[in-house]
């Protein structure tokens, strides 16, 4: 009997303690989706397959912006083989048409950025420079 109310006390323990955690999420997730009714994602490119695969996920915390992208098939960092089939340079970021930095991971911050309405733009760019056709549009909105 001590072991059957042992293993419901623990079941009850985990069961209340994944409620609190999803009340937590739920709640980040209604602030963020209020927020996301805002927002919008453009993307325009030469390699379509990689524009429909490149995924950008992005906060707004007071001014500053987390940035983190998962793009398929591109690397910052120097190809290693030849059969891996990979694009490599950075990411180009802009902030209202103006560049604002290049980033060389696929993870940045965007730090004190002035109240209102922002069009980033974040475009891909092969290590001497040159533009691949590759590039997407976030809006966000500072308060």
């Amino acid at each position: 009997m001590n072991k059957r109310k042992a293993m419901i006390l623990a079941v009850s323990f985990i069961f209340i303690v994944s409620i609190i955690i999803l009340g937590f999420n739920s709640r980040d997730s209604v602030k963020q989706n209020e927020f996301d009714h805002n927002q919008a994602v453009e993307a325009s490119s030469v390699y379509p397959l990689m524009e429909k695969d490149w995924a950008i996920n992005y906060r707004v915390k007071k001014q500053h912006i987390y940035v983190e992208n998962i793009i398929p098939r591109f690397t910052f960092q120097e190809n290693t083989s030849e059969g891996m089939n990979r694009m490599n340079g950075y990411m180009a970021v802009f902030v209202d048409g103006k560049w604002a930095m290049n980033a060389n991971k696929s993870i940045f911050i965007l730090k004190n950025m002035s109240v209102g309405k922002h069009k980033i733009t974040l475009q891909l760019k092969k290590k001497d420079g040159s533009d691949y056709g590759i590039k997407k549009n976030i809006y966000v909105h500072i308060r």
